[in-house]
């Protein structure tokens, strides 16, 4: 497997009593070019090099259980403590809590908090654009 990313040890932040590492691209994927730089994450189990997922500005992504994989895209100043996978989008100000999961073809922007108590969040019924669409049109499984 060639990895997608490095961690840059030397561009770092404190997220509480962890460390997170700036990321940057080793090969083109997806949109991503070689060099472009990413987000934040913990260490490498926090991100996957397989498929398309990536951290971007200024995201972080941190915790014993915290993974990004598959196609996921984490942008803005989220954060993600849980589980994003498949397709889903996560950007603005949305935290991913412990425990909780979001997947499939989800897209979650604005100021919103998904606990591990909720259940797993898949993907809408039917395609939605907005922002504001996004809580009332959600499936929960």
């Amino acid at each position: 497997m060639e990895k997608k990313y490095e961690l840059l040890v030397g561009d770092c932040l404190r997220a509480g009593d962890r460390t997170v590492y700036r990321i940057r691209a080793l090969r083109n994927f997806s949109d991503v070019k070689r060099g472009d730089l990413g987000g934040y994450i913990e260490n490498e189990s926090s991100l996957t090099h397989e498929g398309d997922s990536w951290v971007q500005d200024v995201a972080q992504v941190y915790g014993q259980d915290a993974t990004v994989a598959g196609n996921a895209r984490i942008k803005g100043e989220a954060w993600v403590l849980g589980r994003v996978d498949g397709d889903a989008q996560i950007c603005d100000l949305v935290v991913i809590g412990e425990g909780a999961h979001v997947g499939g073809r989800a897209i979650l922007c604005g100021d919103e908090i998904v606990t591990g108590d909720d259940r797993q969040i898949q993907e809408p019924p039917r395609p939605v654009s907005a922002t504001a669409a996004i809580r009332p049109s959600r499936q929960m499984l």
